[in-house]
């Protein structure tokens, strides 16, 4: 039976005394009660390991390390657990009571399920309700166009998830072990480390989003997202450049028939917007190819893991405009799609 297998929940904490607290009461208390908790504190240095030290449920494993970012605080969580699912609650999000029993019955009733997200409360820093978020309809991060011509219209998780991280937060993912030893951890990356694993996710497995808010995402101004302009879009147009292919095929291109294909490329031209950093998606997408022609075995990691590299890629972030532009390689696309629909339609 799916509800009595173990559940491993993994908070990677810093620097968050004033919820901390409240984050793990609300993993502690969840109506499911066959978990592990295991929190990774990473390099805190304010009185977050003091207020973590005050709990005493078996339960809970404390593992305090130097600083190395959160996706490094998430992967040494992740190989730490045992469950037979997998969850990550940041350490200033909530999980509403009844949170995994949800989700471990959506499991239950669709085995074939890689991963479940939810709908969110959106909190602010006193936990006053702002808006519910309804995973891709509404609330989107950046113009997705009309929901009449976009993946939005599909009902599509995986290929709303290419357009935007609908799912939001890294703590609004829940996932089969199994999963995890096909996928791997998280990638080196500060802003979309959330994203850039659902897309892995998404390509391999069923996804489905629960329509029922089951998590608190809490904004406040030491956000991480809020932090760095360039090096935020740098990764956001890495995760595309990098995940769009394991689409390709599986959701998109599946019919051979012309006006299928032609449906599906203008389904891409305008769901995806990069907010006039085309040319960088281009590039990425160049290097990409010259590299795999090469023999490289990880391209996509050297793009991140190589600073002088990285640092080139950031500084062709173009500033943000008033008009979001539509990528430049899709463009043309929609010129092919024009003359299709010329004889087809």
């Amino acid at each position: 039976m799916v509800m009595d297998n173990l559940v491993s929940v993994v908070i990677p904490s810093f620097n968050h005394e004033q919820y901390i607290g409240s984050a793990i009461l609300s993993v502690l208390n969840q109506t499911c009660q066959n978990l592990e908790l295991i929190v990774i504190d990473d390099g805190s240095h304010d009185r977050s390991l003091e207020v973590i030290r005050q709990f005493q449920d078996p339960r809970l494993q404390l593992i305090s390390q130097e600083n190395a970012g959160a996706h490094a605080a998430i992967n040494r969580g992740l190989k730490q657990a045992r469950g037979d699912f997998l969850t990550v609650l940041n350490s200033d999000d909530l999980y509403e009571p009844e949170r995994l029993e949800v989700c471990l019955q959506r499991f239950r009733d669709n085995p074939n399920l890689g991963l479940v997200a939810s709908w969110i409360n959106v909190i602010d820093e006193q936990s006053n309700l702002l808006k519910v978020k309804r995973g891709w309809e509404n609330m989107p991060p950046w113009d997705l166009g009309s929901p009449a011509h976009t993946f939005q219209r599909t009902g599509n998780f995986s290929l709303n998830l290419l357009a935007s991280n609908f799912v939001a937060t890294t703590s609004n993912m829940v996932w089969k072990r199994s999963v995890y030893e096909n996928v791997g951890g998280m990638r080196d990356l500060r802003f979309v480390h959330d994203w850039d694993y659902l897309l892995r996710v998404a390509g391999q497995f069923p996804c489905e989003l629960i329509e029922q808010p089951l998590m608190s995402y809490r904004i406040h101004q030491t956000n991480t997202i809020r932090s760095n302009y360039d090096g935020m879009m740098f990764e956001i147009c890495w995760v595309i450049a990098v995940n769009l292919g394991q689409l390709l095929g599986t959701q998109l291109f599946q019919d051979a028939d012309a006006a299928a294909q032609a449906r599906d490329l203008d389904l891409v031209y305008e769901s995806i917007n990069f907010q006039g950093n085309e040319k960088l998606v281009w590039l990425m997408q160049s290097y990409l190819a010259h590299l795999s022609r090469q023999g490289h075995p990880h391209p996509e990691e050297e793009l991140i893991q190589n600073r002088e590299l990285r640092e080139y890629l950031i500084s062709k972030v173009a500033k943000p405009q008033t008009t979001p532009a539509r990528p430049h390689f899709l463009r043309q696309l929609r010129s092919q799609v024009q003359k299709i629909r010329q004889w087809i339609f």
